[in-house]
């Protein structure tokens, strides 16, 4: 009996020093007790990616998610889809010229917003106010104010669309792509005559950009006969709103 028990000791030992000389494999399984032992598995983090919100002109790109893309275009291509005629009146919509002095286009050309068609419906086209003045430009050498005779003024209401032309056209001094011609259900026009005066008549209260161009020479105080855009945001309210559209030149 106790050879036995001393056979049954030896073999435990031997067994205890074997599987003591090896590392044991512990598979955790998920919903096991708090009293077994944890495995913590290091985990590789992704890379955060910091979003950029871009508030005007990507720099690499030339894009604004606003406003289109711009573009270089030849210095001998000055006009896009219009033309200046000698008196310096402008066959587009919203009175653009290629040879505005006081806003060099400098080769540089923008894509225009889509058309806003919702937000154009609920623009008036009829109403019954006045808008009255006069369009003239003054020599700021001798103060001489030089009338705008029998030129074309634009009444263009101010919404995303036109304000784009106008901030990136007029202000910026870029061509912008074709004008949408749903835009001329909405523009209303007019002649200046022979001293420069002008009359809107049936238009409905709101703000909009009052456009006109000149040609003009020595009489201005240019070297030579330049053509000249005049543009103006206005507000028209009830009865009769008078603006002078002028600007100081050279």
């Amino acid at each position: 009996m106790l050879k036995k028990s001393i056979q049954i000791s030896v073999i435990s030992l031997a067994i205890l020093g074997f599987t003591g000389c090896h590392k044991r494999t512990i598979t955790v399984h998920p919903g096991e007790s708090s009293t077994q032992r944890r495995v913590v598995v290091p985990v590789t983090q992704e890379p955060q990616i910091q979003e950029e919100i871009l508030l005007g002109r990507n720099s690499r790109t030339g894009k604004n998610p606003t406003l289109g893309r711009r573009v270089s275009v030849p210095r001998n291509n000055p006009s896009i889809g219009q033309s200046v005629s000698n008196n310096g009146e402008t066959s587009g919509s919203e009175g653009e010229t290629p040879t505005d002095d006081t806003a060099p286009l400098e080769d540089k050309f923008m894509e225009r917003m889509p058309f806003p068609v919702e937000e154009y419906s609920h623009v008036k086209k009829r109403g019954s106010s006045t808008v009255s003045g006069r369009i003239y430009l003054e020599n700021s050498y001798n103060s001489e104010k030089v009338p705008g005779k029998k030129l074309k003024l634009w009444l263009n209401p101010v919404t995303s669309y036109s304000r784009q032309w106008y901030q990136e056209s007029y202000l910026g001094g870029y061509k912008l792509s074709k004008t949408d011609s749903r835009l001329y259900n909405y523009l209303k026009f007019t002649y200046s005559n022979a001293d420069g005066d002008y009359h809107f008549y049936g238009v409905p209260a709101g703000d909009y950009y009052l456009t006109g161009t000149m040609s003009c020479g020595e009489e201005c105080g240019f070297s030579e006969r330049k053509s000249v855009r005049l543009v103006k945001e206005i507000s028209v309210g009830r009865g009769t709103t008078k603006v002078d559209l002028m600007k100081n030149v050279p």
